[in-house]
């Protein structure tokens, strides 16, 4: 990784920066939940032009928390499916497929818009087994990638609340209907935090927000053959991972009203 990048994205993809910023600061905090060792060097490389970026500093830990139980679980199906397959959607500027060092006998497959795809090329160096693919989560190109035969994982983060209802259900569907075996792990968060996210003032001057609330009867009954495997409230994975240890117990309080214990929860499901 060499050199100064441009980056001139708009919309929803413009968030990759502020994702990227959080698990920066994570990284360089003396407690760090996911001690990122690229996001630092990455992004540093990037000239960009999003305003705003410190005011999202204060979520820097809910980003990395998440992020680590991501990984936790993507970790675990590495362990036991060595041939296994991941599709990493809407994968932004995220180094997972690195920090993970994916073995090389797993198809690991990066999705994103394509200039997403095109600024991640030539910020990072990938293995040949780490596939990069230009297409949007919502068009049927990418699936074209797809190895319908192996094993699936499914690890969608910071992206289905992004995303139209109709379109977040299509997604699970192609995933379901067209692989052997699959698990799903993604985040989501409640209706109360769509509805907050439409006032949020970086969200406002990026042109984006939050479109799809969880409702897990609502999955339930459009996805049936799925089975939930974790549910994890981030705010719960806050009260024992914050770096700021004095504020852990009251997170732990906090956590104990309903509407912060589902404004942001981490899922995983399985076909089997």
């Amino acid at each position: 990784m060499a050199g100064t990048e441009k980056v001139d994205l708009r919309g929803a993809a413009a968030t990759l920066l502020m994702t990227l910023y959080m698990r920066r600061l994570d990284a360089r905090s003396r407690r760090p939940i996911l001690g990122d060792p690229y996001a630092e060097a990455v992004y540093d490389r990037i000239e960009h032009d999003v305003h705003g970026l410190w005011q999202v500093a204060g979520d820097a830990a809910t980003i990395a928390a998440r992020a680590a139980v991501l990984d936790g679980w993507t970790r675990e199906f590495l362990g036991t499916e060595s041939h296994g397959q991941v599709l990493h959607l809407g994968c932004g500027l995220d180094s997972r497929p690195l920090r993970l060092a994916v073995p090389p006998t797993v198809r690991w497959l990066d999705v994103d818009q394509p200039e997403v795809i095109d600024v991640r090329r030539r910020l990072y160096t990938f293995p040949e087994h780490v596939v990069q693919v230009a297409g949007s989560v919502t068009g049927e190109t990418w699936w074209e990638a797809v190895d319908p035969d192996r094993p699936t994982l499914v690890v969608a983060e910071g992206l289905f609340m992004y995303l139209r209802p109709a379109t977040v259900h299509a997604v699970v569907d192609r995933v379901v209907d067209g692989t052997r075996r699959a698990e799903l792990a993604f985040d989501a968060v409640s209706p109360w935090t769509v509805t907050m996210s439409r006032w949020t003032p970086t969200f406002r001057a990026l042109g984006t927000g939050f479109r799809w609330a969880w409702n897990p009867a609502d999955f339930a009954h459009r996805h049936p053959t799925l089975r939930e495997l974790d549910d994890v409230a981030i705010i719960d994975e806050l009260t024992i991972r914050h770096p700021r240890v004095w504020l852990r117990p009251l997170l732990s309080a906090a956590g104990h009203l309903p509407t912060l214990q589902d404004a942001m929860r981490l899922h995983r499901f399985t076909t089997r």
